[in-house]
């Protein structure tokens, strides 16, 4: 099979299922969870309250993070992903595309909007949780070639060459940063992919990159902005190959407050954790002289379809020691582990392959690796 074929599926496709399913999670949607976090008393929040184990062991500089993808379509689940973040870690990932017609010229904050700001900001709250927003406006199921969920009246052609986008994703950033204050905030997600599929929609981007990184700066000062850029495409050996691209984190010079970098190597060259080179991370620090973050990662508990790679729960819980180690030894201040539970929605299509990277089942059971999470998250942060 031809390798253009085996890696026709990109890494960040699960995302598009998220940006779908966001929306809805705020209409009322209902039903129950698994695996609630052990309760004590009312919450101080719209979530769960949660009680984390007793700190113990060596004392860690990593920290730890789930994304807010929930197991199932609803609005209690996806609370339930904020409270096992809480629970368990200690950042939590928000990745949405763009609401473009909100932030258009002429166009205002919708209720949806509105209403997805207002919970999030109180889980935050209630939980403490150190938040990563990742501006995610390109569309991971073609490959991150075009913009995703653009209106009707906007030419998909054109995308970022349209000044009414650039306008409207610089004051989406501007919203998120007013009312988000993040701790670190992507404007744009996996952008090499795009660099490689659109060169064009990439310059137009960076266009776009820049006005948006003074106006975060100028709203929220201590937010660390960046793109986040996918490690297996960066290499070539995600898709069509080719040669490295580490020369792309220049044309963000002066603009980049954090290396990002988002790796699933079950797919890229990797047919098991013991594949993975030894340099596969440390050669980061040969790249970026500054603060490295894992923005988002996984690894299959389970073979997955179309792949040469063969996923077990035990490859599954190899990769996960090796990438806490290696992270905390080499200095890394943030790791992204994408699903704390598989979701269950991912079964078919172009998301199926990330059907078994959580660490607990959908149910709520726990898998090999979850022992390994649960020991690094008890551990005291050196550095809190």
């Amino acid at each position: 099979m031809a390798i253009t074929d085996r890696f026709r599926t990109p890494a960040a496709a699960i995302v598009a299922a998220l940006c779908v399913l966001a929306p809805a999670l705020f209409a009322g949607c209902g039903g129950k969870d698994a695996a609630a976090p052990t309760a004590t008393e009312s919450p101080a929040g719209p979530g769960p309250t949660v009680v984390r184990a007793e700190r113990s062991g060596e004392p860690r500089t990593v920290r730890l993070g789930f994304s807010s993808l929930p197991p199932e379509r609803t609005s209690e689940s996806y609370i339930q992903a904020f409270a096992t973040a809480a629970q368990y870690a200690d950042a939590i990932l928000v990745q949405r595309t763009p609401p473009w017609e909100d932030f258009m010229p002429g166009g205002e904050v919708s209720k949806q909007t509105a209403d997805s700001t207002r919970l999030e900001t109180a889980l935050l709250k209630q939980y403490g949780l150190e938040l990563v927003y990742a501006i995610d406006p390109t569309d991971g199921v073609v490959q991150r070639s075009r913009l995703a969920n653009l209106p009707p009246s906007v030419d998909p052609q054109a995308g970022f060459k349209d000044p009414n986008v650039r306008e409207a994703f610089v004051a989406y950033a501007a919203y998120i940063a007013k009312n988000y204050q993040p701790a670190y905030m992507a404007l744009g997600v996996e952008v090499n992919m795009t660099y490689e599929r659109a060169p064009e929609q990439f310059e137009a981007y960076l266009q776009a990159y820049s006005e948006a990184y003074d106006v975060v700066k100028g709203n929220s000062p201590n937010t660390k902005v960046f793109p986040t850029f996918q490690l297996e495409d960066l290499e070539g050996a995600f898709g069509d190959v080719h040669a490295p691209r580490w020369n792309l984190l220049e044309r963000f010079h002066g603009r980049m407050d954090v290396l990002a970098i988002s790796t699933y190597p079950f797919l890229g060259e990797a047919k098991s954790a013991a594949d993975i080179r030894p340099d596969y991370y440390s050669q980061l620090k040969d790249h970026w002289p500054g603060e490295i973050i894992i923005s988002e990662t996984g690894y299959a508990s389970a073979p997955v379809e179309g792949r040469v790679t063969v996923g077990t729960e035990a490859d599954q819980q190899a990769y996960l020691t090796r990438l806490l180690d290696e992270s905390n030894r080499l200095g890394f201040s943030l790791v992204i582990w994408f699903a704390a539970l598989d979701p269950s929605f991912a079964s078919t299509g172009a998301t199926s392959v990330f059907k078994d990277i959580g660490l607990r089942k959908s149910d709520g059971s726990n898998k090999l690796a979850w022992a390994t999470w649960e020991a690094w998250a008890a551990r005291p942060l050196a550095n809190p």
